[in-house]
């Protein structure tokens, strides 16, 4: 005999603001993933397999909960889809009252680590096919990219085209784009070795 749990999705009076007594009320609806990184909040767009800030999209229609220590509680958001300059370059002052606090609080969540992401069968399905696709792209051999170390390389990337747009001229330039270059790489040998 199969049991089927539904969630348990309580509201306010007004059903504006939505939370779960327990994160494995999310199930099946939703695959629970932990947070750890603003660049989970995006995903790259369409079959490109380059890691670069013009190739990445915020996901759509991305849920999340905000877990409060105080309640127990886990509030229920829908990702606003802030684009990367906001949201992980924080470079970009947004202009409607309020979403700087928001995506400041956000950011704060995630750096205390409660936020836990909901994706959706779809979307699970989507960052498989996108972890092939870069496994295939980048590395000898079938395999999938951890994406954790997908993660790791996103960020080095990021990182390293940043450097070289605002620093470009500085005393140690080349040197710094050697080590960002070497960085990389290793990750990716890391990558490839764990497969094994």
């Amino acid at each position: 005999m199969i049991l089927l749990r539904y969630m348990i999705l309580q509201k306010d009076s007004e059903g504006d603001i939505k939370w779960f007594d327990d994160l494995a009320d999310v199930k099946p609806e939703y695959t629970p993933i932990p947070c750890w990184s603003l660049l989970q909040f995006y995903t790259l767009k369409g079959r490109t397999s380059t890691l670069n800030r013009d190739n990445l999209t915020p996901i759509r229609y991305l849920q999340y909960v905000v877990h409060s220590p105080s309640d127990g509680r886990y509030y229920m958001k829908l990702f606003r889809a802030y684009d990367l300059e906001t949201l992980f370059f924080y470079r970009k002052s947004l202009t409607f009252a309020g979403e700087d606090e928001a995506v400041s609080n956000l950011r704060k969540y995630v750096d205390d680590g409660n936020v836990t992401l909901l994706f959706t069968a779809q979307q699970i399905s989507e960052t498989t096919s996108l972890l092939e696709r870069l496994w295939k792209a980048n590395l000898s051999g079938e395999g999938k990219l951890s994406y954790k170390m997908y993660l790791q390389i996103l960020h080095e990337s990021l990182s390293y085209e940043d450097y070289k747009n605002l620093d470009k001229g500085m005393t140690g330039f080349q040197t710094v784009c050697k080590q960002y270059s070497d960085r990389i790489a290793e990750l990716w040998k890391t990558a490839h070795n764990l497969k094994k």
